[in-house]
Formats: C-alpha cells, structure tokens, sequence
C-alpha cells in the first residue's frame, strides 16, 4: 500500500516537473521570440517617387473615341468636369501608362456644374485645360496658354449641343444656342431660354453631355495638330464693340503694360454686361 503511494507520488511529482519544464521551455521560446520581435527593426517607409516634370508625354488620340467617353461619363462620373478630364485621361493611361497612372480619377469632380455648383468656369473647359497644361506646359513659350485661352473663345462661339452624339443620345436633334460665354451659367441659361418647351431637368443634362463631348473632342483634335507641329496660335478678332473697350481699357493681356487705365483682362464678350459705346 505505501509503496503504491509512494509510486504514485513519484509519478505526480514527474508529471509536475514535466509540465514545469514545459511551460519553463514554452516561457523560454516565447520570450526570444518576443525578444526578437521587440529588436526587429521596423519596416522602412517607402518614399513615392517624384513625378517627372512637365510636360507630359502626348501621344495622337481619336478625337471622337474620347468624345464619345467625356459624353457617357457625364451622368456616371460627377458631371462636365470629370468627364473630359477622364475621358482624355483613360485614353492617355491606355496609350501611354506612367504618369498618368499616378493621376487621381476624382481630381476634377468639384468642377461640375460650373466648379461647386456655383455656375462659374464650364467644368467640361476646366478638365480639358488640367490635360493642355500636363502635355503641352512650356516655361519659355506661351502656346499653352494660347490653347487654353483658343479653346475658351472657341466655346463661346459654339452652338451647343452639336450633332457630334447624336446616334448615341436619347435625345436626338436638340435646340442649338451659341454659348455667348465660356462661364456655365451663361451658356446653360442662353439654351434654356431658347430651348423653352424642350427644358427638362433631363435634357439639359443631356445637352450638358454633349457639351463635355464636343470640348473633350476639339481638345484633342487641337491638341494633336499641335504635336503635329501643324497648329497655328489663333490671332484673336473682337469685334467692333469689344475692339472701342480695348481702346480705354486694354490691352487684353495683363502681362502687357503700357500707359492708360489697362483695367481689362480676358477675351470675353464685353457686351454681355456693359453697352456699346460706339453707337
């Protein structure tokens, strides 16, 4: 009997010291790893590279395929804005790949409907020119800025919305307006107040898209002529108007400077807000 007891007290003070060398051993591993992963050192920070310069590369897009995108991202990508922006943008990710692959997808999502809602500068004018300035910037020439400032008196003149989209519209053959300006409210307000029983919340979206098409479109075109070494800067023409307000209060670039009041920037129709004086 005692030396079943005995017996028995000898296998529980083994199985005790087993179990104490095992957690002795287990308290061991986990302390060097612990150790190790205390002295690990940490992962080091992955500084981005720095983006090339400009200008970007360009290379020769369609025309219509990007304004056929900048026209079906209207209602899907947060208006005018995004549209050219995106859709001359995925052709160039195609085309080209990096740096265009570094671009932010929503870089132009505030400039819909004329830049936070507040009707200023055509969204669809704002994303095309973030393109013009990432290919075509030149600190020693000033055509990049001839392009954008082409475009803008371009889109003035224009009779907006163009058949351009029509076989892909809902709305087919809408009312024709010249935009006047390239400021939104003015151009949306020019073709509303024509359009009259036409005037839905729906088609002047729809008008609007074709607006982001045909910009997206010209760009592109200008822009490969350009590249193409076969575009010529435009010599701006005011008309008889606009030519008597330069006479006081030109010239119409303020980087020029000569006597006189020389209170007037821009190449926007005058008379939109002030009355000829020549009559």
């Amino acid at each position: 009997m005692n030396e079943n007891k005995n017996e028995n007290g000898m296998r529980s003070r083994r199985s005790m010291l087993k179990q104490s060398a095992t957690l002795l051993v287990g308290g061991a591993v986990g302390g060097a790893l612990g150790a190790c992963a205390a002295t690990k050192p940490a992962a080091r920070e992955v500084t981005p590279a720095a983006p090339p310069p400009l200008p970007w590369k360009w290379i020769k897009l369609d025309p219509l395929e990007a304004g056929r995108r900048a026209y079906r991202n209207y209602p899907v990508k947060g208006g005018c804005g995004s549209a050219t922006y995106l859709a001359l943008l995925s052709l160039l990710r195609e085309e080209v790949g990096y740096p265009y692959t570094t671009m932010p997808d929503m870089m132009m999502i505030h400039a819909g409907s004329g830049y936070g809602g507040h009707g200023t500068l055509c969204g669809a004018l704002g994303g095309t020119s973030l393109i013009i300035n990432l290919v075509a910037y030149d600190p020693e020439s000033p055509k990049y800025m001839q392009l954008i400032d082409r475009m803008f008196y371009w889109y003035a003149e224009q009779e907006f919305p163009t058949d351009r989209f029509d076989d892909i519209s809902s709305m087919p053959g809408q009312v024709r307006v010249k935009a006047m300006s390239p400021l939104c409210h003015t151009s949306v307000s020019k073709w509303t107040l024509t359009a009259g029983d036409q005037v839905t919340s729906k088609a002047k979206k729809e008008r609007c898209a074709k607006v982001a098409g045909e910009v997206a479109y010209t760009a592109t075109l200008a822009l490969n002529e350009y590249f193409a070494g076969n575009w010529t800067p435009p010599v701006w023409k005011p008309s008889k108007g606009i030519e008597h307000c330069l006479g006081c209060h030109g010239p119409d670039n303020m980087e020029q400077s000569t006597e006189g009041m020389n209170n007037q920037q821009g190449h926007m129709e005058c008379l939109m807000c002030h009355t000829d004086h020549t009559e």
